[in-house]
Order: structure tokens, then C-alpha cells, then sequence
């Protein structure tokens, strides 16, 4: 489903020439699309590979059964293909919720249609991603510019929701620590998806928290605040729902990951879990909102000239964060997030028509990565991931913390680059979807 905006309105607080920005072309769109195509099999892909080079004793089937796996893997291919294009329909609904929460408008009732020309959208041009390329971008009615932000945001949501079908659910639960997975063999292996019921409620608690994180995260980068009635709500849900069902959470409260636990303990391993990675959550992001709007404070705050825009709501990003992860993941996150925000400072030193991003935005792909490898980064990168029995996890946070500190500053606007500035709204202005 495709929302649309109301008439242009000039911002009085920003520059004139900001107010402009540059339509993405088809080929961009076509280029997220065919990333989010290989986010998706990403790891099926891995999967499949390590099965080919293993050896014949510790392969799911001999090599003279492959045709007869003929059939199973084209059906799954199917059934991938079907998560897809779910997934890409749950991202034009929350290009809806973008548009719409921000006003107070109700996100279930009342269609789209073009703001110019007032035309109800045909149901065949409103779908995901095919109905804006097939109309090449524009309303067929008075051929007015659609944002291309909308095959993108469900673009994206179709690759990160199929990478973690095939990630959480058909490796059964292989990206979570200390929890056992399913399965023996996992990923492309089993084909189709038999998970056990705690399994089913932790990959849709995920999915869930990464759908609101990016509303979240693109209502930040249309510099609209979030509606405290809508936060209060989630933050809520996401406590209550570990409260009843304790197995949601992975990891304990304390800081050695390997204490024994009751699943049945809704009280410490429930609701504790949830209430200290909230403040915890919380508390960073409050850090990193003071910290990050310091830096760019002054004439370079919220114009076109950094590649970070001043913070909004990062503290309940990270609270909601914290409460489905634990703040252990939480913390993991904040490295990620961290990583993230020195690809986004170099890419943007680098290219000049990248735009700057909000740390909310930036916040999705880091939980995203974080969820998919989880497990590894625990085990792998041990004591100095979050989730090890020491307080060494700390130290990675702290020197991202600071190498971001000391690279912002690096890049001023009066000795930065010499590009068009790009206006930090994705979806407008002049821009305007039918």
C-alpha cells in the first residue's frame, strides 16, 4: 500500500536550497532490490556451500539422491519466494505507518490516493516495489512524482524479513546463544520450516521490534517526533511479552551468560531482563543523543553539512532494543551501531550525493547484523563481546564510542565537501508520491 503527502510546505528553520532533492533514479531502486535479493540468500547461499565442500559422511544427502531433492528444494524455493513478497507487503504497510502516525491518522482505514489530483491508487499499481517501477514513478493519472522511497523501504523489508526466515527459523534458532538450536543440521539443509513454538514467538517478537525500529527510524529521518502515546505503548507490549513467556529472552540478567536459568521464571528471567536492558537501553541512548548533538551543535546542527543528523529519539530506540535483546544485546548492538556510524562518516566523505542519516536509521541495519550473528559473536569474539562473563565487553563500546567522537569533528562543514547539499528528508519535497 502506498500513502502519500500533503502539498510541499517550506521549513522556515532550514535553507532554501535544501529544500530540493534529487529523485533516485529506477537503476537505484532496481540496485536495492537486487541487494535486498542477495541479503535474502545470503545465508541459504552459505549454507549451501558449506554443504558442498563437506565431506560425503557429514552431508544431509548423497550425491547420487540429488536429483530426488529435486522436488523438496523447488518447493521451498517457492515458499521463499512467497516469505518474500510477504515481507515486502508488511513494507508497504509501514510506509503507511510512516506517513500517517506522525499526523494522528488511523493506519488501517481509508486508501491511498494522489494528493494533486485526488485520484484513488489501483489496487495493481500499489503493489510492492513492480506497481512504482511499472509506473515508472509517477500517478498515471497527472503523472506527478511518486517517492521512490517506497519500493525501497519494501525492498528492504522483503530482504531482512527472508534473511531472517532462513537465519532464525529454518536453522532453528542457530543465531541465538546459549540457546540449543532445533535442529541438527540447519539453514537451506532443512528446506522447509518446522520450529518449536518458543522458537515461532522469538523470531515474530524480533520482526516485530525491527518493523517498529524502522518507523522509528524513518519518522526521524522525516524530522517528525514520535507520538509518546505510540512509545509508551510498544515499550510496554515489549516488557509484558517476556513477562509471560520468559524464553523470549536468550540470555540472563547477570553478566555470565552461562548461569543456570528456569524458563518458567517470569520474574528474573522475564520481566528483570526486560526492565534492565530498557534503562540500560535507555540510558545509552541518552548518552549518545547528548554526546552526538554536541558535536554537532553550532552552525553545522540539523543543516545538510555532517553526515550524522542530531538524534531524536535514539533513547527509545535503544530501550526497545535493550528490552527484546537484554542489555548484553543491547550493548552488542551499540557496537554495531557504532561501526555503522564510521561507514556512514566515510561513505559520505567519499560520495558526494550521500545523503546524511539519522542514527535511528542507522540503528536498523546494526540489530539486524547483531540478530543474524549473535551466537558467533559471542563465542567467537569472547571476553570482549557483550554476553561474556567479564567486564572486558565493555572496552569495545567505549573505543568506537571514541573513535566516532574524534571523526565527526574531523569532518566541518567550512573545510568539508563542496556537493549540493541533500536535504535530510528521504520522501520530500518536490518529491510528492500519488
Amino acid at each position: 500500500m502506498i500513502d502519500v503527502e500533503p502539498e510541499p510546505v517550506a521549513r522556515p528553520d532550514e535553507p532554501e536550497h535544501c529544500a530540493e532533492q534529487a529523485l533516485p533514479s529506477r537503476a537505484t531502486v532496481w540496485a536495492v532490490v537486487l541487494a535486498a535479493v542477495v541479503v535474502a540468500l545470503w545465508f541459504p547461499a552459505a549454507d549451501a556451500a558449506v554443504w558442498a565442500v563437506s565431506p560425503a559422511a557429514h552431508r544431509f544427502t548423497s550425491s547420487d539422491s540429488l536429483v530426488e531433492m529435486l522436488p523438496p528444494v523447488g518447493g521451498a524455493a517457492i515458499l521463499a519466494v512467497w516469505v518474500f513478497v510477504f515481507w515486502s507487503l508488511i513494507g508497504s504497510f509501514l510506509n503507511v505507518v510512516v506517513y500517517r502516525l506522525p499526523l494522528g491518522e488511523s493506519v488501517v482505514h481509508g486508501g491511498s490516493h494522489c494528493p494533486r489530483c485526488d485520484t484513488p491508487i489501483k489496487w495493481h499499481d500499489n503493489l510492492p516495489v513492480v506497481g512504482w517501477l511499472f509506473l515508472n514513478g509517477r500517478c498515471r493519472s497527472c503523472q506527478l512524482p511518486i517517492a521512490a522511497r517506497y519500493p525501497v523501504v519494501e525492498a528492504i523489508c522483503a530482504g531482512f524479513g527472508t534473511a531472517l526466515y532462513f537465519r532464525e527459523l529454518l536453522s532453528g534458532g542457530a543465531n541465538l546463544p546459549q540457546r540449543a538450536p532445533d535442529f541438527l543440521h540447519g539453514g537451506v539443509l532443512m528446506l522447509f520450516p518446522n520450529p518449536s513454538s518458543d522458537l515461532l514467538g522469538l523470531s515474530l517478537y524480533h520482526c516485530g521490534m525491527l518493523c517498529i525500529l524502522l518507523v522509528w527510524g524513518l519518522i526521524a529521518w522525516d524530522r517528525h517526533p514520535l507520538p509518546g502515546r505510540h512509545v509508551v505503548a510498544v515499550l510496554l507490549v515489549a516488557i509484558l511479552l517476556p513477562s509471560l513467556f520468559p524464553s523470549l529472552h536468550p540470555l540472563p540478567l547477570s553478566l555470565d551468560a552461562s548461569e543456570s536459568r528456569t524458563a518458567d521464571d517470569w520474574l528474573v528471567n522475564g520481566l528483570a531482563v526486560s526492565v534492565a536492558g530498557g534503562l540500560a537501553g535507555l540510558c545509552c541512548g541518552q548518552f549518545l543523543h547528548l554526546l552526538l548533538n554536541r558535536l554537532l551543535r553550532g552552525d553545522a546542527a540539523g543543516r545538510c553539512g555532517l553526515p550524522l543528523l542530531p538524534t531524536s529519539s535514539m533513547g527509545v530506540g535503544l530501550a526497545l532494543v535493550g528490552i527484546v535483546f537484554g542489555w548484553q544485546g543491547m550493548l552488542g548492538t551499540v557496537i554495531l551501531l557504532l561501526v555503522a556510524c564510521l561507514v556512514q562518516i566515510l561513505i559520505w566523505s567519499a560520495v558526494m550525493a550521500w545523503p546524511s542519516m539519522p542514527l535511528e536509521l542507522l540503528l536498523v541495519p546494526a540489530t539486524f547484523i547483531h540478530l543474524c550473528v549473535w551466537r558467533q559473536l559471542v563465542t567467537s569474539l569472547a571476553p570482549w563481546w557483550p554476553g561474556s562473563p567479564t567486564l572486558a565487553c565493555l572496552a569495545p563500546p567505549a573505543v568506537l564510542l571514541l573513535l566516532v567522537s574524534l571523526a565527526l569533528p574531523a569532518i566541518a562543514p567550512a573545510v568539508g565537501q563542496s556537493q549540493p547539499p541533500i536535504d535530510a528528508d528521504p520522501n520530500h519535497r518536490g518529491d510528492q508520491p500519488a
